[in-house]
């Protein structure tokens, strides 16, 4: 029994400093990008001991891997659900749109991190950190086109094109401040629902969801 209290004292402080290592690579690598940054510059920045980092994570990639990682995980989860959810096309691109522009202009510095390691994220995470969204926007996709919501479309297009889509409006919000996630996220669906229509979709579940975006009406059936 005496032990338990000495045991939670040890496993508070690992996660602390596993979470002040992740705080200072955060930093390290806003401000000096990637490929700058060393080992020893998270460590100063942490102000841990030298040899505290290798307790932790087997390299700087990992510790980045780490720095995305919980966020990605988060609004990924969160924009899948939505498009589970979704009974009409709008709702399956609109909610998404929206969770993922909100969470820019909530917290800006998250995506301006990827923004100034960009190539880095592509090149070494394409089957993580960038794989597993587009891997489960594909799976949203599939599951839209045989509920009804989409017409049949090429998936690797369509999701490429969502993809790059949300990528750069999402620059805009984040290099322009004062922008609305909102206003973003409405233009962003008529663009892509008025372009899928071309497509040979048509109905009710074409149109824009009941309560979206009051006023945006961007089909007519």
């Amino acid at each position: 029994m005496s032990s338990l209290p000495r045991d939670n004292k040890r496993e508070h402080n690992k996660q602390a400093n596993r979470a002040t290592l992740i705080e200072a690579a955060r930093t390290c690598f806003m401000q000096m990008g990637f490929d700058a940054v060393t080992v020893r510059d998270i460590v100063r920045e942490s102000g841990l001991a030298p040899g505290t980092f290798y307790n932790y994570f087997q390299d700087k990639e990992s510790l980045f891997r780490e720095v995305l990682d919980v966020r990605m995980s988060e609004i990924t989860r969160r924009m899948h659900d939505l498009r589970a959810q979704a009974t009409s096309l709008a709702d399956f691109l609109y909610g998404a749109f929206l969770t993922l522009f909100e969470k820019i202009v909530e917290e800006p510095g998250f995506f301006e991190l990827i923004l100034r390691n960009e190539y880095v994220v592509r090149s070494l995470f394409k089957e993580t950190v960038v794989g597993i969204p587009m891997q489960q926007l594909k799976a949203d996709l599939n599951d839209a086109m045989a509920r009804g919501l989409f017409p049949e479309l090429d998936v690797d297009l369509m999701a490429a094109s969502l993809y790059g889509m949300a990528f750069e409006i999402g620059r805009v919000l984040c290099e322009q401040g004062g922008r609305n996630a909102e206003q973003a996220a409405r233009f962003a669906t008529r663009m892509l629902v008025e372009g899928i229509q071309a497509f040979g979709l048509s109905g009710p579940r074409a149109t824009l969801g009941r309560g979206i975006a009051p006023g945006m009406t961007v089909i007519q059936t």
